[in-house]
């Protein structure tokens, strides 16, 4: 499985053969086959192995942001911090990945499952984050943490549509939106 993930990083999944992997691995044919029904399940294997990462590492940051917050402008601070960095147009190939993975679910039931298992925990880690926010008087208690939590993904998601074109938006601008909306809506006031 690691050299499978490890192999997305150099190649694209059209590239990844079993042959490789066997001789990368050293590895019996038998038991590559033995735990997977094909390369293609494999590599989709190797796809929520790296996407199970990008959501430890995310809900590890804004755990860490939470815990060494004292006051509510320096959990707002390191949330802002965050937005920098999950927005910078250098990250662009991570939002990339992140929306080929969410496409590979819409004809495969079983990888949907499986990558909504993921996900699930990944929005349920951020609700109870921001649950936790909200009970420090911190976040506005009269809005669903749970839909802010969708809402932060979603937003970083869906900036890949800012990615792919040729004149993108200034990249402050697009930070001080979230900004702004994050301000007005989500703060105790």
């Amino acid at each position: 499985m690691e050299t499978a993930v490890s192999m997305l990083d150099e190649m694209d999944e059209s590239d990844i053969s079993a042959s490789e992997i066997l001789r990368r691995t050293g590895i019996a044919r038998g038991s590559l086959y033995h735990f997977f029904e094909s390369i293609d399940e494999l590599v989709q294997e190797a796809y929520l192995v790296r996407f199970s990462r990008y959501v430890e590492a995310s809900g590890g940051v804004i755990q860490k942001i939470l815990d060494e917050s004292q006051t509510k402008e320096q959990f707002f601070e390191g949330m802002a911090r965050v937005t920098e960095l999950t927005q910078d147009p250098a990250r662009k190939g991570n939002r990339y990945e992140r929306a080929r993975i969410l496409g590979m679910a819409e004809r495969n039931d079983k990888f949907r499952s499986s990558l909504g298992k993921v996900q699930s925990g990944l929005t349920d880690l951020f609700t109870a984050q921001f649950k936790e926010a909200q009970n420090r008087g911190w976040l506005n208690k009269d809005f669903d943490p749970r839909a802010a939590a969708v809402l932060i993904q979603a937003y970083t998601l869906g900036k890949v549509v800012d990615d792919v074109v040729d004149n993108p938006m200034d990249a402050v601008a697009w930070n001080a939106l979230i900004g702004l909306i994050v301000d007005n809506t989500l703060t105790q006031k």
